[in-house]
């Protein structure tokens, strides 16, 4: 049987290389223009200078709710697969938090819980 701890590593693993294939595959996509964009990756460092209310002014994208319905613009694919890669360490993070605290390491617990909730408000934005 394998260890908690073994399978949190290679959890994590498969889960870091899937999320760096997936960035690295739309990004290219929306660099090359094969998915059609509302922001095109010049325009996109200009526009990074400004403010997010002038930014989304520019480009008519929405980042609430809705902002799904966008899936298809390149720029907004992108985002959501960096998201998806700064989101794998999610599950292993909570889970070791939960394995420390039933061994109790509570520094490591605590880190692993703080770490996740950094990790969730950049995700969130």
């Amino acid at each position: 049987m394998i260890s908690a701890d073994k399978l949190a590593v290679s959890w994590f693993r498969g889960m870091g290389i899937a999320g760096l294939v997936f960035s690295l595959v739309f990004f290219i996509l929306y660099v090359v223009g094969i998915v059609p964009s509302a922001v095109s990756p010049g325009e996109s460092a200009v526009l990074w200078n400004g403010s997010s209310e002038s930014y989304l002014a520019e480009t008519g994208l929405v980042f609430i709710s809705g902002w799904f319905r966008d899936i298809g613009n390149g720029y907004v694919l992108s985002a959501a697969a960096l998201a998806f890669l700064a989101s794998t360490a999610l599950p292993v993070l909570i889970s070791l938090g939960i394995l420390w605290f039933i061994r109790k390491d509570f520094l490591y617990g605590i880190m692993a819980i703080m770490i996740s909730c950094v990790l969730v408000f950049a995700i969130i934005g």
